[in-house]
C-alpha cells in the first residue's frame, strides 16, 4: 500500500485509523474495568472471609470465656505479665480504639488518629480490680457491635487511608483484618 494512502491520502484510511483508535481505547477501557471488577470481587471475598472469621472468634469467646473462674482470671503467670482479666481489658481497649477508626474512616477518605499506649491504658483502667463477669459483658457487647459496624462498611470505603500515630498509613480494610488477627491472638492466649 502506498505511503500516501496510509498517511491519510483518502477518507477511507482516515476512517480506518479512527476506527482502530476507538477500538483500542474501548479495549483498554474494558481491560481496566475488568481488572477493577476482579479486584473488587477479591476484596469482597477477603472481607467476607475476615467477617466470618470474626464471627467465629466472637462465638468461641462467648462460649468459652465464661468457663474461666474469677480466681483463674486474676492470676498472673509472672509478676511482669498480664492476667487474663488484663488481657481481656486490653482487648476491650483495642475494640474502643478501633471503633473510632472504623467509624471515622468511613466518614472521610483519610483519617489521622493517635496511637494506642497499651500498657498505660491497661494500668489506668485497673482491669485487675474489675469482676471477670463485668469484663466479659463489656467485651461481648463491644465486639458484637463492632462486628455489626464492620459488616456494613461500603467497599469503596475500605481503601480509605488511616494514619495511626507515627506509623505509615494503612487502609481501613487492613485495620479491620489486623483487628481480627489481634483479637484471635489474645483470645487464644486467654483460652490456652
Amino acid at each position: 500500500m502506498p505511503a500516501a494512502l496510509i498517511l491519510g491520502g483518502t477518507v477511507a484510511n482516515e476512517v480506518m485509523i479512527i476506527g482502530l483508535s476507538i477500538a483500542s481505547l474501548v479495549t483498554i477501557w474494558f481491560l481496566i474495568t475488568a481488572v477493577k471488577f476482579i479486584r473488587r470481587m477479591r476484596q469482597g471475598a477477603r472481607m467476607r472471609e475476615a467477617l466470618q472469621e470474626y464471627k467465629q472468634i466472637l462465638d468461641r469467646g462467648i462460649s468459652q470465656l465464661p468457663l474461666i473462674s474469677e480466681a483463674e482470671s486474676s492470676a498472673r503467670p509472672a509478676p511482669d505479665r498480664w492476667s487474663k482479666k488484663e488481657i481481656l481489658g486490653h482487648l476491650i481497649d483495642s475494640a474502643s480504639n478501633n471503633h473510632q477508626r472504623f467509624v471515622r474512616a468511613q466518614m472521610s477518605s483519610e483519617i489521622k488518629l493517635p496511637g494506642y499506649e497499651q500498657e498505660a491504658w491497661v494500668a489506668t483502667q485497673r482491669y485487675q480490680s474489675v469482676s471477670w463477669e463485668n469484663l466479659l459483658q463489656l467485651w461481648k457487647a463491644y465486639n458484637t457491635h463492632l462486628l455489626h459496624v464492620v459488616s456494613g462498611v461500603p467497599d469503596e470505603r475500605l481503601k480509605g487511608l488511616c494514619f495511626i500515630g507515627e506509623h505509615p498509613p494503612v487502609t481501613l480494610e487492613y485495620l479491620i483484618q489486623e483487628y481480627i488477627t489481634h483479637l484471635k491472638h489474645h483470645l487464644d492466649q486467654i483460652l490456652s
